[in-house]
């Protein structure tokens, strides 16, 4: 039996880098017996080496931190280097040195991935070396483990997430309590579910990062996650969320990945009415799901914790026992070359459309009229009683119509002062 260690490093060692530590000290009995021989963490790097970390001295000698990230990625000991740093330029700095120097890559750094991820994997290929990301979508669900190995006899037809626990957690408060938006993303803060600053949250981009991982290997090619739409939930109002469920819907952030029959894909992400006897609507506060359709299973979905210490770091630990067991994930990139895509405007969806308008006669007739001369064809329509001459919220469902129509008249429809009292919102539906 081999007796040498494998020798790891890490790059950061904040919630996830410490939760990372505690799961390889807690398991270490475990992770010896299934490998032969004891993971040992030689290096870690972080911004203030001076900085007390009791939290993890257990875990950790005082003596392997260190502030230079080389020494790491270059330390002839180290077979994987361990990347919870966050960021973009720099932690791609730091796994293609590590790769270069003949080191394994385990990350949970989504952004850096979505942007460098094709010069990264390339890197990997020519440098026999492997990336490992698990933990860089969904936390704690095994998602890149099921959809490249579990799943790789099927043809992916659909694919619909919820990626983003931030997002989640303040849909959901907005319907249990009916909180503003601004209310709950304070609370969501307040609680640890979202940053300080949550725009990459809350505008789309991380679901974003995370549908371009996931669509890499269901397209088995190069998604550049500006192909991606992408709108976010900072518009959704108490009102909308109201409205929806008296329709008999839940407002989601969805990821949503679509093969057409010529296969073509439309990748969006954006918020979404779903019905709330879906699966996908019962999935609240924090926690992720993605439920994923496959030419041979049919509809499936994982669900779990989607953030978090612990959550995330037993993807990483996970990985790490992968690459110390010597299995290669599968690298699904063609080439760089992109798959065909569908765009957003071309995307047929029903839709919820909410107006304000003046109560006064003939007036909300010459809105459904502008609207279906446009081509809108109107499915239903709620009105709540108003005081004469008042403003009055109105929400039109739509018939299934493309996207590019649905904008342009709602653009056109804005400058009518005629009509509306304000602006219009609206968000799609997902069937």
């Amino acid at each position: 039996m081999d007796q040498k260690p494998y020798q790891i490093g890490l790059i950061g060692c904040g919630t996830v880098g410490a939760g990372v530590l505690e799961l390889l000290h807690r398991r270490r009995e475990v992770f010896s017996g299934l490998l032969g021989r004891s993971i040992e963490v030689s290096k870690v790097a972080v911004r203030d080496v001076e900085k007390t970390r009791h939290n993890v001295y257990g875990f950790v000698e005082p003596d392997v931190f260190t502030a230079d990230p080389g020494e790491v990625t270059g330390n002839p000991d180290i077979e994987l280097v361990v990347e919870v740093a966050g960021g973009v330029d720099l932690p791609r700095q730091w796994m293609v040195d590590s790769l270069v120097n003949g080191k394994d890559v385990v990350t949970a750094n989504k952004a850096a991935l979505a942007f460098h991820g094709e010069e990264i994997f390339q890197v990997a290929r020519v440098n026999n070396r492997c990336v490992y990301y698990e933990a860089s979508v969904a936390a704690a669900i095994p998602i890149i483990e099921i959809l490249q190995n579990g799943l790789v006899a099927n043809q992916i037809t659909h694919l619909s997430g919820i990626l983003n626990g931030t997002c989640n957690y303040v849909l959901t408060r907005m319907e249990e309590a009916g909180l503003g938006y601004d209310k709950a993303v304070e609370e969501a803060q307040q609680k640890g579910f979202a940053e300080a600053d949550p725009t990459l949250d809350v505008n789309g981009d991380d679901s974003a990062h995370k549908l371009a991982l996931l669509a890499r290997i269901i397209t088995h090619s190069h998604v550049p996650v500006e192909q991606i739409f992408t709108e976010g939930i900072e518009e959704i109002t108490a009102e909308d969320i109201s409205f929806a469920s008296n329709l008999g819907y839940r407002i989601k952030l969805l990821s949503i990945g679509c093969r057409h029959e010529d296969g073509a894909w439309d990748l969006r992400v954006h918020p979404a009415l779903v019905q709330k006897d879906e699966v996908l609507a019962r999935v609240q506060r924090e926690v992720n799901a993605v439920q994923v359709k496959g030419d041979a299973v049919g509809p499936m979905l994982v669900y779990g914790s989607g953030a978090g210490s612990f959550p995330t770091a037993s993807s990483v630990v996970a990985d790490i026992v992968r690459a110390a067991k010597g299995d290669k994930p599968t690298m699904n990139s063609v080439n760089g070359l992109s798959p065909p895509m569908v765009s957003i405007d071309e995307v047929t969806v029903r839709n919820y459309i909410r107006v304000t308008v003046l109560d006064l006669p003939g007036v909300l007739g010459r809105v459904t009229s502008f609207l279906g001369m446009k081509g809108i064809s109107i499915q239903s329509m709620q009105q709540p009683e108003a005081k004469h001459g008042q403003p009055v919220p109105v929400v039109f469902v739509t018939h299934k119509v493309k996207d590019s129509v649905v904008s342009s008249a709602l653009e056109e429809l804005l400058e009518r002062t005629d009509l509306l009292n304000g602006p219009s919102t609206r968000i799609r539906i997902e069937d």
